[in-house]
């Protein structure tokens, strides 16, 4: 049976990024000071148009899709999007608007990802975005989420793939808080197994995090959202110093907008969704400039002073993974997973103990060791010279005590003849 669409004109315009729904509580503020005067009250789209918030065109673009639904509605047919039926919204990512939908030439339920009408204007996004269903819709593994379909539908531009009956890592740490070890890292190896998939197509994610890792009912781990994927084919649409990513979980040289990133990149995010699975909160805190910041010049904080429960041999791994230098991280796939192997059998990690923030630390220490042998150098040389000045300020003084009795003397004698 369709659903009846009681979405008004601010409604929709507010989700699809037309208007803020800050504009649209103003405009209502002006409609109930106008009936209160007595005057004539206008309608909320007149005034979004009056205070400048919107255009005639994305005024008429709203209304056309509010008549189409009216229209679908009275045929009884529900909202669809070339051969989807939209069944409702799961959520919104950093390129698009993901639906959970019904395939009619399959019969099945999928998720479509839909672009943001605020980026179909912008032709990088819309690169983007193809780029994100080409490559997604190549791979095939158990840990990732597959696409099916890419297509267009009156100017939308949509993919389709697998629905995943579950929630995402980040709903459950928001219901239940940080997770026990062993969950934490079951999770972690099976991200990791789709990360060394990709890593076999030169494919770097880029935005690993608990809001694109997936469990279904049966407890499988599926690595979904390729919006930020960096492949062979990027240079297409990138743009030099380019940072992509979620500040929360951005490696320290996606950070810096470095070129050549790899698969250590996204062992860094990794690392840091383990903390966040492990304490219930990202590393670092503040705006999302401030974060990044940390990523790149602050040692990762110890997870224990938020969860006491956290062994020493997961924190081995952590400091190995979110290291600051790519190459002070774990150089294969094969080594981090033989360490969280061993950490899940109860037995200490076999690669060697990084100390966290080790390369920072030891260059820092280097510096003051300089700077220190530099100002005593300094000092010394400072002290021979004023030892110096005052044996000269000693011996002067001594010959012009000798010379001052010799003039005495002299004068003496000169007065006695």
């Amino acid at each position: 049976m369709p659903r009846k669409n009681n979405k008004s004109f601010e409604q929709l315009a507010v989700e699809n990024d037309l208007v803020t729904a800050e504009q649209v509580r103003i405009c209502q503020e002006e409609q109930e000071r106008l009936r209160s005067s007595g005057a004539s009250v206008k309608s909320i789209e007149e005034l979004l148009l009056d205070k400048g918030f919107m255009t005639l065109d994305r005024v008429h673009a709203v209304k056309t899709a509010m008549d189409r639904m009216a229209r679908d509605e009275e045929k009884g047919e529900p909202v669809r999007i070339g051969n989807y039926e939209i069944l409702g919204k799961i959520g919104d990512g950093g390129l698009g608007t993901v639906y959970k939908a019904r395939q009619l030439s399959m019969s099945r339920d999928v998720a479509l990802k839909v672009l943001h009408k605020k980026w179909l204007s912008d032709e990088e996004f819309k690169k983007r975005f193809l780029l994100e269903a080409r490559l997604a819709g190549r791979l095939s593994h158990q840990n990732l989420i597959q696409v099916y379909d890419v297509g267009r539908d009156r100017g939308l531009y949509y993919f389709s793939m697998e629905f995943v009956d579950g929630e995402t890592v980040e709903d459950i740490i928001e219901r239940e808080g940080p997770m026990e070890t062993t969950r934490c890292i079951d999770i972690t190896v099976q991200v990791l197994r789709a990360i060394t998939y990709i890593k076999r197509f030169d494919i770097v994610h880029r935005d690993i995090k608990p809001g694109n890792i997936m469990i279904n009912r049966s407890g499988l781990v599926k690595l979904g959202d390729f919006g930020f994927v960096k492949s062979k084919l990027d240079h297409v649409i990138s743009t030099e110093g380019e940072v992509l990513g979620t500040p929360d979980y951005i490696s320290p040289e996606q950070a810096m907008g470095v070129e050549n990133i790899d698969w250590r990149s996204d062992q860094y995010s990794l690392g840091c969704s383990m903390y966040h699975m492990l304490t219930g909160r990202p590393p670092y805190e503040g705006t999302g400039s401030a974060v990044m910041r940390q990523h790149i010049k602050k040692d990762l904080p110890d997870p224990r002073t938020i969860n006491p429960k956290v062994p020493d041999s997961v924190i081995h791994i952590l400091e190995r993974m979110v290291a600051k230098d790519p190459n002070d991280r774990y150089q294969s796939t094969n080594e981090l997973f033989e360490d969280l192997e061993l950490v899940k059998m109860g037995q200490d990690p076999s690669s060697a103990r990084l100390d966290a923030g080790k390369s920072t630390i030891i260059r820092a220490f280097k510096i003051e060791k300089v700077r220190a042998q530099r100002a005593k150098t300094e000092a010394e040389i400072l002290q021979d010279e004023i030892a110096q000045m005052r044996k000269y300020m000693i011996a002067s003084f001594a010959l012009s005590g000798i010379l001052m009795v010799a003039l005495i003397l002299v004068l003496v004698l000169l007065v006695t003849r």
